[in-house]
């Protein structure tokens, strides 16, 4: 997703871009608490009835359904906040605070979507100046990607 701000702290221009959320955390513990309620009442049935082996396979099956649901909401908590103002362009890049930051000169910056060799690879959008280069907006598709791409054109060469 990306969201354009209105001058944040004295930028000319900003953009937010953060992937798509499925739901908020809240809902995402709801309903894992949900099918482990349910798991586990179908496997304390049958290892009531005798089927031992039920109950450690439904807790691995948990305990896997659990971790991928925690990495994928992890990794959808990453945002990245590119600010662009008079001389510069300024690209910051984590989850509750910048925990990568760089800064361009916006005379010399290049906005650059590159297309792979092959279609079924997604293109990649790079902010270059002087030999450096950055990566932006790795989880959009790629409709969206050339929009930014578009976009940040746009606002720096105005």
């Amino acid at each position: 997703m990306i969201f354009c701000l209105d001058e944040p702290e004295g930028a000319k221009r900003g953009f937010l871009v953060t992937p798509n959320k499925a739901m908020p955390w809240h809902q995402l513990v709801c309903i894992y608490c949900i099918i482990t309620g349910f798991t586990l009442g179908v496997a304390l049935a049958f290892f009531f009835q005798g089927l031992i082996l039920i109950l450690p396979f439904a807790g691995l099956e948990l305990l896997a359904l659990g971790t991928v649901l925690y990495i994928s909401a992890w990794r959808g908590g990453v945002r990245e906040v590119i600010s662009i103002t008079d001389d510069k362009i300024k690209v910051e890049s984590g989850r509750n605070e910048p925990e990568t930051s760089c800064e361009f000169d916006r005379t010399w910056t290049q906005v650059v979507l590159e297309h792979s060799w092959h279609n079924w690879y997604p293109s990649k959008l790079y902010i270059r100046s002087h030999g450096r280069q950055v990566e932006v907006g790795r989880f959009l598709n790629e409709e969206e990607r050339r929009g930014l791409a578009k976009e940040l054109r746009r606002a720096i060469t105005k």
